[in-house]
This record gives structure tokens, sequence and C-alpha cells, in this order.
């Protein structure tokens, strides 16, 4: 666990500084040809290495030593810092939006070059190696920050890819063209800052759900024959998922192979629980009970039988 969480310091450590990279020299092609989607586009890996750095501490900080006050860790911390990039996106998304209607009212000139097309071209294919390295990496990991930085670069493809196109056209046609991508490519940021702050909320506030938790589980259930009967999880943040699984077993299964394989899986720890011999008491007591009942009724219908058959005799003598 500690060894992946080192590795992903690494990675997301050289993330950092590809990332302000890309951002000098979409800013620099941004500016040298007054391209407001160009300069968009700068301002989005610009918030890719802020992303990077939020991620960055949390993951040092998960390496902390659990405490009194942090039994489970700091996992949680993911979260808040998910919230603070998203907020950030949604803020920026909303200046350049205004940038954008702004530039479509009073169009300004935008100067084409090769060298500019060349030079953020570059881009792409830098930014496709790092959103990869990310994607493998959260396959190990498995990371909801890790992953969110793989789709947040394969994203910025898609925005650095549309600039171009843009910046080109607008060079040729119409510098209107620069503003309205430069309205959509906004919208796209804003949208997509609004629904990560709604899942770290919700992250924070109750989890992230346990889909893939459950999953591995009925998996684990199903390699050793157990039935799932109920689970009991809690999410303290990443790598601080707990809880329990009530099963009902047979004399082979094997319990701590079930834990290991969920924990490979997601990084949960599960503890299995079979209450298979709790049925088969609650069954035994309940045909005791029932037995205990039968034996109770033959014993007063015989009393009764008794009383009735003295009653007739004593009749007969009269």
């Amino acid at each position: 666990m500690r060894d992946r969480i080192k590795k992903s310091i690494l990675l997301i450590a050289i993330g950092i500084v590809v990332n302000i990279a890309l951002a000098a020299i979409k800013m620099y092609v941004g500016l040298a040809s007054n391209s407001l989607c160009i300069m968009l586009d700068a301002m989005n890996s610009f918030l890719d290495t802020l992303t990077c750095i939020v991620t960055l501490i949390v993951f040092i900080v998960l390496l902390l030593p659990k405490g009194e006050n942090a039994p489970y860790g700091y996992g949680r911390g993911e979260y808040l810092a998910g919230f603070i990039v998203a907020v950030v996106s949604v803020v920026m998304g909303g200046l350049f939006f205004v940038r954008s209607l702004n530039r479509m009212a009073m169009p300004e000139p935008v100067y084409y070059g090769w060298q500019s097309i060349v030079l953020i071209s570059v881009c792409l294919p830098i930014k496709l190696g790092i959103g990869l390295a990310y994607m493998f990496a959260n396959k190990k990991i498995r990371s909801q920050a890790v992953r969110a930085l793989m789709l947040d670069s394969f994203l910025d493809m898609g925005i650095t890819a549309t600039s171009l196109v843009a910046f080109a056209i607008t060079a040729r046609v119409d510098y209107a063209v620069d503003a309205i991508v430069g309205i959509v490519m906004s919208v796209v940021i804003i949208a997509v800052g609004i629904k990560m702050v709604v899942e770290n909320v919700r992250a924070i506030v109750v989890g992230d759900g346990a889909k893939d938790e459950i999953a591995a589980i009925e998996d684990a259930c199903k390699s050793q024959n157990a039935v799932l009967v109920k689970t009991e999880l809690h999410d303290y943040g990443y790598g601080a998922k707990v809880g329990n699984a009530f099963v009902g077993a047979s004399e082979n299964t094997d319990f701590a192979a079930m834990s290991a394989e969920v924990k490979e899986k997601t990084n949960a720890s599960v503890t299995f629980i079979d209450i298979s011999a709790d049925r088969e008491n609650q069954n035994g007591n309940q045909s005791e009970n029932k037995n205990a009942n039968a034996d109770g009724e033959g014993g007063n219908a015989t009393e009764n039988a008794d009383e009735s058959e003295h009653s007739s005799i004593e009749n007969n003598e009269k």
C-alpha cells in the first residue's frame, strides 16, 4: 500500500513538471497570437498543475502514521482536495466565459503562425502519455484522485485539439470563431467543475459509495461458494474503507482468502463473518421449542382425558 502511494507521488510530481511546461508553452503562444482559446487552454493546464499539487499533498499526508485522533488515517483529505480544485475550476471557467463574451462583442485580431501550430501540436502526445501513465497507475492504486487526474488529462487533450483547430480557423476566416470556441470551452470546464464539486461534497458527507467493494465481495463469495447475506461498510477515505460481510458458508470456505481478494481489488478491509452456525442454532432452538410445546399439549390432552374418564365413573356410580 505505502509502496503504491510512493510510486503515485513520483508520478504526480512528474505530472506537475510536465503541466507547468505545457502551460508555459500555451500561454506564450496565446499571448503572442492574441488567441483567447489558446490562453484558455493554458489556464486549463495551470489548473491541471494545481490539481496535481493538491493531490500530491494529499498523498504525502496519507503516508503519515495513524494516531488516536485519526485511527483510520487521513484518507478523506482526498475528497477535500478534489473539492478545492473543483471550486477553482468553476471560478476560472466563469472568468474566461465573461472574457469570451467580451471578445465576441469586440473582436480582436488573432496572429496566426506555423510556429505556434507546431508548439501546440507537440502538447497533444505529451498529454496523452501522461494520461495513459495515470490510467495504468490507477489500475493498481485505485484512487479517485488519480482517476480524476487521468480524466482531466484526456479532457485537456480534447481542449487542446479544439483550441488548435479554432486557432487555425480564426486566423483565416473570422475573429469571432475564437470567442465562440472560448465560450464552449468555458462551459465545459464549468460543467466538469460543478460535477466534481457535487461528487466531492457527497463523498465528504456520506462517502463515495461502495459499488466496487460490493462487486468484489460478491465475486469473493462466488469463488468460495458462500452466500452473501448483508454487508456493513464504512468509508474513511482512500485506503480506509472497512466493514463486515455476513455470509452463509461451508466448512471449506477460506475467509482469509476472501478478505485478501477484496483487499487486492478495492483496498477495502472487509471481515467475512459466517452466520450459518447462528442460523443452525436458531433452527435447533425453534425445533426444541416446538417439541416442548407438542409434549406440553400431549400431556394436557392426557390429563384432560383422565379427568373426563374419572368424571364418567363417578356419574355411573351415582
